[in-house]
């Protein structure tokens, strides 16, 4: 009895002795030096994006597909967001995306949309789900149209710290040019188009 009265006090004495340590190293690090970000309803953020148009496919009405021969392209634009909740946000974009046809024109396309994102956490990491729906002026010399644009896609972020955060965008675009001319009715298509882009967002 004697014998295990000691070993019990021996036991205690020495995890007394290892947990003060254990203890004293994890009140030592900074809370500043733990990025963690927690959104909330109000809390707003800016985006910047910058990358590569990438002109994928037309659809006419009938279903048939041809290609767009369109060159590479770029895409830059600046966004805005508001959460109304701890993962949704609201917002709106406003860019600009160009890419070359086969007599080296210039095709230039302006889009204008309102965003809705739910956001994935994976600490320390965010991944938006959004889906932006608005208009898009599309110009070639002195031509212009102006249409609807329907843009789903999804971004990967690193949280640098709980401001700022940068990573990775993919966006589909899906843009009818519908005509309504009688004469013009046959020209009408479906664009398909793929952004991706490097982003850098700022949360406050």
């Amino acid at each position: 009895m004697k014998r295990f009265s000691c070993v019990l006090i021996v036991s205690f004495i020495m995890l007394a002795c290892f947990g003060i340590p254990l203890t004293a190293q994890a009140s030592d690090v900074p809370e500043e030096e733990i990025p963690i970000v927690v959104y909330s309803l109000g809390d707003q953020m800016f985006s910047i994006n910058a990358g590569l148009f990438i002109p994928l496919f037309l659809m006419a009405k009938t279903g048939e597909i041809s290609p767009t021969n369109l060159s590479l392209g770029g895409y830059g634009s600046l966004g805005w967001g508001a959460f109304v909740g701890n993962q949704f946000s609201l917002g709106a974009e406003f860019g600009g995306a160009f890419s070359i046809s086969p007599l080296g024109r210039v095709l230039i396309h302006i889009p204008i949309t309102f965003d809705l994102s739910y956001f994935f956490r994976l600490y320390p990491f965010d991944i938006p789900i959004h889906i932006g729906a608005g208009v898009v002026f599309t110009k070639l010399q002195d031509e212009l149209f102006v249409g609807p644009i329907l843009r789903p896609g999804f971004s990967f972020y690193w949280n640098m710290t709980t401001e700022w955060a940068i990573g990775l965008r993919v966006n589909y675009w899906w843009v009818p040019q519908i005509y309504l001319q009688e004469d013009l009715k046959d020209q009408s298509r479906f664009g398909n188009f793929l952004e991706t882009s490097l982003s850098g967002l700022y949360h406050f």
